[in-house]
């Protein structure tokens, strides 16, 4: 299970790229060009209204005697009008194209798989040490009984049938290389074994019969343990699903947009994932951002591609958009499922409800957890992500001009 936990969170290494990338230059640079320039084609438009107002005023008031001026009226109103037109066909092509590009440079924040050297380490001894809490071989209490059991079955119990399924069904639960979950019948098993044998005692056996009842409660508790801690791991599996999901979307959408724009797939994997310095990465968004610029601009000139490269630049916009969203509510997720491990671990703490060895260890927890909260908590800001994933292609001027 830990081995599992750990993929996972080597697994998430993408995603946490993509958040501490939110602040990315180059993205800055896109979204201050989009703004300005939405911003310079309101205000013509204002001004074009403006004109087109007065024109008409003045065209009203000519009668038919004055057919020279109402002509240069008419002509100049038409001039305007096809302005107007003019801008309001440059609009939406502006805003998708400098959109693409913002587009493009967030997949690829999504995509760069640099693992956080910090937040794995935190999480490494963090789950390592969760796994070996239910391993009742590092508990002296339990130790001093299955010497006594051992010695016990050696003399006695060997070659009784019942005994025997015993002793396997103990050794299954109780060793940790058979990887078998601290729970269920198989502990039941166990558990009520024990404690029959136990019973069929009378003054013999006095060590063994006397140990019994605290490796018993040992056992249980930490069964018990194990049990809600795996309702709190599949919520992790699960989570794990999605983000493979997720990152071959991602790899798949990733390798469409290089295609489509002519960028070159090995001086991606060279230039952008193989380097290690946020400037060169930044340094390689922007050669990109400029190249799909010159690509766009290319299609349309293209007769044939003439206003219908925006339809499939749009698609990628939305695509991008989407997977941002789920991977900010992956992280949701997951800072959950930190909390949920908080109170499990405050749950089995209290020495005075469950056996002090086993509080003890559980207690230990609670330091490393902290910190994985906190770096967890450094990497990722979700409720952030999916507001700033929600308004990505809205210009901050938006409202105003209202293009």
């Amino acid at each position: 299970m830990t081995r599992g936990i750990l993929l996972f969170f080597i697994s998430i290494a993408v995603a946490t790229t993509s958040f501490a990338q939110q602040d990315s230059t180059v993205a800055d640079k896109i979204k201050l060009e989009r703004d300005q320039q939405l911003k310079e084609l309101n205000d013509k438009l204002k001004l074009n209204e403006g004109e087109i107002k007065v024109l008409k005023t003045e065209l009203s008031g000519l009668n038919d005697k004055e057919a020279k001026r109402k002509m240069t009226a008419m002509e100049n109103l038409q001039v305007a009008l096809d302005s107007r037109l003019a801008i309001l066909e440059k609009t939406p092509k502006i805003r998708v194209g400098l959109n693409g590009q913002l587009a493009f440079t967030e997949l690829l924040s999504i995509q760069r798989d640099v693992q956080p050297a910090d937040l794995f380490l935190a999480s490494q001894q963090f789950f390592t040490q969760l796994g070996a809490v239910s391993n009742l071989q590092q508990y002296k209490d339990f130790n001093e009984w299955k010497t006594e059991y051992e010695n016990w079955y050696s003399k006695k119990g060997r070659g009784d049938q019942m005994f025997d399924f015993l002793n396997s069904s103990l050794s299954l639960v109780t060793n940790a290389a058979n990887r078998v979950p601290l729970y269920g019948s198989l502990v039941q098993t166990v558990s009520s074994g024990v404690n029959t044998l136990v019973m069929s005692f009378g003054k013999e056996n006095r060590e063994l019969k006397g140990k019994s009842p605290s490796m018993l409660r040992l056992l249980n508790v930490a069964s018990q343990f194990e049990q809600q801690k795996s309702v709190i791991d599949y919520e992790w599996t699960a989570i794990t699903k999605e983000l493979n999901q997720l990152q071959q979307e991602n790899q798949d959408l990733l390798s469409q947009q290089l295609s489509y724009y002519g960028l070159d797939s090995e001086g991606y994997k060279r230039e952008y994932l193989s380097t290690t310095l946020d400037r060169k990465r930044e340094q390689y968004k922007n050669d990109c951002r400029l190249s799909i610029a010159r690509k766009i601009q290319a299609m349309e000139a293209d007769s044939l591609m003439k206003g219908k490269w925006s339809g499939q630049v749009e698609t990628f916009m939305y695509k991008v958009q989407s997977l941002r969203m789920r991977f900010g509510q992956l992280t949701a997720r997951m800072m959950i499922n930190i909390d949920r491990y908080n109170e499990l671990i405050t749950d089995y703490s209290d020495s005075n409800k469950f056996p002090t060895e086993f509080t003890t260890k559980v207690g230990e927890l609670k330091e490393k957890l902290s910190f994985v909260k906190k770096t967890f908590g450094n990497s990722f800001n979700p409720a952030k992500y999916i507001e700033d994933s929600a308004v990505m292609y809205i210009g901050s001027n938006t409202a105003e001009t209202g293009i």
